[in-house]
């Protein structure tokens, strides 16, 4: 028998999901029976029972007494899921907007006190996949000439981050390089990524090894991401470096990588 509790996930409370569960097995029941099988107070389970019949899980038969019935979890989970899908994305959208609202607003703010010179004013500390991969999406979003990459292994971005981070720069013709550490080659998920992109108009090159990860968005801001030299699980930190000369220096150190690599050959 399934854990009641595993339905909470889908927006019930502990009692919609006992009493929905509790339904399930039984063509029909009164209350009275919902209360006793579930284990939910008698003058509590009127109102469970009520909030599962707008929720679209049961329905009430005029009978005397009353009784309700189950609806068949394949169709009334799949809709209270679409509706919980929904309601997520709605609220995603809220947050987004709200974020870029309070971004222009306080921009301003952030530049007044920019006043004296500040060496880390140009600098951002990013720790975490997830954040890395946001800062990094949105840099590759907003190159406007080219992108230079060096990739090795092992991957801070997910297939879908990769393949978003790859496309927004390719998808509007941009001039996109990537190196490659040998290793790469050796996997056979990353090979495939690798082929794909490279059908996609990505210029790969490999070299037999590569120092760090690096990315490069025309000559304005490079991000360098560092792994943590400790052992177990890959964990990062990330510097976004907003200075011409940095970007310009390590553009340098990529074209002499670049001149000495090979090409792949998908």
């Amino acid at each position: 028998m399934i854990d009641p509790q595993s339905l909470t996930s889908l927006g019930m409370n502990a009692y919609e999901a006992a009493a929905y569960t509790v339904l399930l097995s039984r063509p029909e029941l009164a209350p009275a029976d919902v209360a006793n099988r579930a284990n939910i107070p008698r003058q509590r389970v009127y109102d469970v029972l009520g909030s599962l019949v707008s929720k679209g899980l049961c329905l009430a038969r005029d009978t005397i007494p009353k009784t309700f019935s189950a609806i068949d979890p394949r169709i009334a989970l799949n809709l209270m899921a679409q509706e919980r899908v929904a309601v997520l994305e709605r609220q995603q959208q809220e947050t987004q907007a709200l974020a870029s609202r309070l971004a222009e607003e306080l921009a301003p703010v952030f530049a007044s006190g920019r006043g004296q010179n500040d060496p880390l004013a140009y600098v951002e500390v990013l720790s975490g996949p997830v954040r890395i991969a946001h800062r990094a999406l949105a840099l590759a979003e907003a190159a406007k000439k080219s992108v230079n990459s060096c990739i090795k292994p092992p991957m801070i971005l997910s297939k879908d981050q990769n393949w978003k981070f790859m496309n927004a720069p390719l998808g509007r013709g941009l001039k996109y390089r990537a190196l490659y550490d040998a290793l790469a080659i050796e996997d056979a998920e990353l090979r495939g990524w690798m082929k794909q992109f490279h059908d996609w108009g990505l210029d790969i090159r490999v070299v037999p090894e590569l120092p760090l990860k690096m990315q490069a968005f025309d000559d304005e801001v490079v991000l360098v991401s560092m792994q943590d030299p400790a052992g177990g699980q890959p964990s990062f930190t990330a510097v976004a470096i907003h200075n011409r000369g940095v970007v310009a220096m390590l553009n340098l150190a990529f074209e002499h990588l670049w001149e000495n690599a090979r090409p792949f050959k998908g």
